[in-house]
């Protein structure tokens, strides 16, 4: 289904600094010139040599994400497991496909939203990938409560410390 692309574009482009960006590492080339190079593969390269490319982007809760060039045949699904597949925590039946159209075409990126935990479901066409396509996996909100737990754990630990010291200290005195 294709839905208008307000709904999360803008939310979308505030992750870029996160995937894009990344931590930079110098390289020394022992002639005097240094490269900057990624510390962590972000761009992959699939095709094969003589094959027809295309660009493509995937982020969020796979394994190895970021910038794939890859046979035009590619689906959605190959795309998933170049990328080593969904984390533990992904959240495969909303996955989002933004479609950026031609410069010569206007209006906004289109969204496609696509159910993989239903494959049966899925038209063949919604698979398809086009070039600069960017497929967003989610994470399930049980992170949210794991991450939440983690908190309160710290905190109660933290808590649990500085009333040790105080008994500690209204021991001595």
């Amino acid at each position: 289904m294709v839905k208008s692309a307000s709904r999360n574009w803008a939310w979308g482009l505030a992750i870029i600094p996160f995937v894009a960006g990344g931590a930079f590492g110098q390289i020394s080339t022992g002639i005097g010139q240094d490269i900057l190079r990624p510390s962590s593969a972000s761009y992959y390269y699939i095709a094969k040599p003589s094959e027809l490319s295309m660009q493509v982007n995937i982020w969020g809760f796979v394994n190895n994400p970021g910038r794939y060039e890859v046979a035009t045949s590619t689906d959605l699904l190959e795309l998933l497991s170049y990328a080593g597949g969904p984390t533990q925590d992904a959240l495969m039946d909303d996955v989002r496909i933004t479609r950026s159209y031609e410069r010569s075409e206007k209006g906004p990126p289109a969204e496609i939203y696509v159910d993989l935990e239903n494959l049966t479901e899925v038209s063949t066409t919604d698979l398809i990938l086009y070039p600069n396509d960017t497929i967003f996996i989610d994470h399930s909100s049980w992170i949210n409560v794991r991450d939440l737990f983690v908190v309160i754990t710290t905190a109660a630990i933290v808590t649990s410390a500085v009333a040790q010291v105080i008994i500690a200290v209204d021991r001595t005195e």
